[in-house]
């Protein structure tokens, strides 16, 4: 047993994407304003330690060989203007002997240059932000080279990408909040129109099946159409089944009606040849409806799988031969019959057993009223077309009944009785349905030829 699968929704569907959505937009945005924070952190705090460290340079002077350093604090004051942090600075000249300053500085991962060069390293228990800087200094009697490094702990700068990422934090909650109330605005604006269509529908008689006039987007105008033509379908189904139970009970009516009247006088005679008589009028009558009711089952049948349209290549030559060998009776004497089929493919589109009850219906009449002449079938094929004639040698048909016969219970003047007037409706229904066209004309010599043109398809 297969469980039930539970209805998907596409209000949570849309919340769903759009809020995933959402939601990596956010974590995206919170992690490049962190990497903002501590690029724009850094960039302030290492401009003021590469000027403190220019500044430093800028004091140190060659007298005789020997380094002097007025060393400017207010470059140092600069530094130390964020309080938790402390400041390490050494002046040392190519050799790495310390002028002045701390000698246990970390020394810096690459040569120093004219360049200032930053880099992080360990010292004094914490990560330390230090900076190099080297210049060549002359003298009237030496040249030498001087450097000077100066390091700044990370709490200051650390403190203010922390405060730049909570600001930007708060700022992508807000804009969140403002998105989600936004999405939920348009998601339930999206929805609006399916709730209209909804209570349109529920408001409906099960028997108003009036295309929906609601206004809707243009994304769902297909659907809509798609409904409309669905209720447009069902109710021409419902309509035509009350006409066909409506007609059916008329047409019952009167052969059950002569049915009960016939087996009355059957109970009242006395005579055995008066009752003889009532028991073949109840046999006539029986077989009548007998006949009757198979052509109203047929005729159902047909309705039912037209509108299913179930089609399929099928080949109308094989489909003509099945009709006549299930259509002629096998009783003698045998009926005449010319058969001609092309040696083209005749290849339609359409339900096999269909078109093989319609070929049947058109083989009987021509049997029933078609004389003594032989019974002509053919089957040719155009660019387009097949096309299949039937014709007979009886007495035709007035110019009058050549349309009305088509209908359901009609029948033409001249008509055998027994009939029901289903036949001839059938075979309308399976060519329209198949998109072909059948029309019925006269022979010149007498007779009826019966001509039906479906569209032709390729193998």
């Amino acid at each position: 047993m297969t469980e039930a699968r539970a209805p998907t929704s596409i209000r949570r569907t849309l919340w769903l994407y759009l809020g995933g959505l959402m939601a990596l937009f956010a974590v995206a945005l919170f992690f490049g304003a962190r990497d903002y924070g501590q690029r724009a952190a850094n960039r302030s705090y290492d401009h003021l330690l590469v000027s403190s460290a220019l500044s430093i340079i800028d004091s140190v002077a060659l007298v005789d060989a020997q380094w002097q350093v007025d060393l400017p604090y207010a470059s140092l004051d600069l530094l130390a203007m964020a309080p938790e942090d402390r400041v390490f600075y050494r002046v040392f000249d190519a050799r790495n002997q310390t002028v002045t300053g701390y000698d246990d500085l970390p020394a810096p991962p690459r040569t120093p240059t004219d360049r200032p060069q930053l880099f992080d390293a360990p010292y004094s228990g914490e990560t330390v932000r230090f900076v190099v800087v080297s210049r060549r200094v002359s003298s009237p009697s030496a040249q030498a080279e001087v450097r000077v490094q100066v390091g700044q702990t990370r709490r200051a700068r650390e403190a203010l990408a922390q405060d730049m990422v909570t600001r930007a934090l708060v700022a992508i909650v807000v804009l969140s909040l403002l998105s989600l109330a936004l999405v939920a605005l348009g998601v339930h604006r999206a929805l609006r129109p399916l709730v209209r269509v909804e209570r349109e529908l529920s408001r409906r008689e099960p028997s108003d099946l009036r295309p929906l006039d609601a206004s809707t987007p243009q994304e769902m105008d297909q659907m809509v159409g798609a409904l409309n033509h669905f209720m447009g379908r069902l109710s021409t189904s419902n309509e035509t089944l009350r006409a066909f139970m409506a007609e059916a009970a008329h047409q019952m009516r009167t052969p059950l009606a002569a049915l009960r009247a016939q087996a009355q006088l059957a109970l009242d005679d006395e005579d055995p040849e008066d009752m003889r008589r009532s028991l073949q009028a109840i046999e006539r009558n029986a077989t009548h409806m007998s006949r009757l009711l198979n052509q109203l089952l047929s005729d159902a049948s047909v309705i039912h799988r037209a509108n299913l349209q179930r089609f399929a290549l099928v080949d109308l030559a094989e489909i003509v031969h099945q009709a006549l060998h299930e259509a002629l009776p096998q009783a003698l004497p045998a009926p005449r019959v010319q058969l001609a089929v092309t040696s083209d493919p005749a290849w339609v589109n359409g339900d096999a057993l269909l078109l093989r009850e319609a070929i049947k219906n058109l083989i009987d009449n021509a049997l029933k009223y078609g004389g003594d002449g032989a019974l002509q079938l053919a089957l040719t094929t155009e660019d387009t077309h097949c096309v299949l004639t039937i014709a007979d040698h009886g007495p035709g048909i007035p110019p009058a009944d050549a349309e009305r016969v088509f209908e359901r219970f009609a029948r033409g003047e001249g008509a055998a009785a027994g009939g029901a007037g289903l036949g001839l409706a059938i075979v309308k229904r399976v060519v329209d349905s198949h998109g072909g066209h059948i029309d019925l004309s006269n022979r010149v010599d007498g007779g009826l030829i019966a001509t039906i043109r479906l569209p032709r398809r390729h193998a």
